[in-house]
């Protein structure tokens, strides 16, 4: 399913009645709001706290799973700064006392921040277009690289972006699970003979350009707007937190010929270009 939200729906956003939930948004850098089509969703810690359903506009509350108050409050415009204050606490204790932890999806919201909306986003290699994406395969986030030179930026001839997928997975045991890395690989490759690859890329640009347009990727203004993209899409690995004494990397890298990961610069989670790496360089670097 397309992410691209329609105009009117764009519109009631920028202009309308949702103007202020926009706003609320864009002044909150711990809320990262995401496109899907028929609705926009609010994450909060990577929980979805909110969601707003197209022509409609009718809310969709925090899911029961992050609490379990049956009177717990229904969102609406007149309680939206109320109800955000009480759903982020929920969130909050719920990360702090079940096991089943968000972890790696309050990184990919982290990765969001420090790429589309942070003091640093500008300096950094990539914007993120799309996070928890899923159609005929589902992936962490979905980026795009547009290099931070001067050139790169005024989309002169010498210089296309890339769609990038970067595949987050965090610590040593989710190198091993079952979603490990051969069958993210797996995944990728499916996907990319399965789908309209062109419609995937022309979707990931409009919402691309639908953020700029909200203002959910910061300092944009005076560049043009991206209408095409590289032929090929990069699919890279990002981990975080891996011990290095472990050798659940080593025996999960070696039955697969070719892969990518990317480094920190050299700590947080900006994203560069010069940073990513071939599997023979990594294992070389890394172990």
């Amino acid at each position: 399913m397309a992410r691209k939200i329609k105009q009117a729906f764009l519109d009631e956003l920028l202009t309308g009645r949702l103007n202020t939930i926009l706003k609320y948004v864009r002044e909150d850098d711990t809320l990262n709001l995401e496109l899907r089509g028929e609705i926009i969703t609010i994450y909060y810690r990577g929980g979805a706290i909110l969601s707003i359903h197209q022509d409609t506009y009718s809310f969709e509350s925090l899911s029961e799973k992050y609490h379990k108050d049956n009177t717990f409050i229904i969102p609406s415009l007149d309680n939206f700064d109320y109800y955000i204050q009480k759903a982020k606490h929920s969130i909050d204790v719920y990360i702090t006392t079940k096991k089943n932890l968000l972890g790696e999806k309050d990184i990919q919201q982290q990765i969001v921040r420090e790429n589309n909306y942070s003091p640093n986003s500008l300096d950094t290699d990539y914007f993120i277009i799309d996070t928890e994406y899923q159609d005929l395969g589902r992936f962490d986030v979905v980026a795009l690289r547009w290099d931070s030179t001067s050139s790169a930026r005024k989309l002169l001839k010498s210089f296309i972006p890339t769609i990038t997928i970067f595949e987050v997975k965090q610590g040593y045991n989710s190198i091993s699970n079952k979603s490990g890395i051969e069958k993210h690989i797996n995944d990728f490759n499916e996907f990319i003979s399965k789908r309209d690859i062109d419609s995937f890329k022309m979707d990931m640009i409009n919402v691309f350009n639908q953020k700029r347009s909200l203002g959910l990727i910061k300092g944009m203004d005076k560049y043009k707007e991206v209408n095409a993209v590289n032929p090929d899409i990069e699919f890279v690995f990002l981990l975080v937190n891996y011990k290095h004494d472990s050798t659940q990397l080593k025996k999960a890298l070696q039955n697969i010929e070719y892969c990518k990961f990317i480094y920190s610069n050299p700590m947080g989670y900006g994203l560069y270009a010069r940073n990513i790496t071939s599997k023979d360089e990594f294992i070389n670097r890394f172990f």
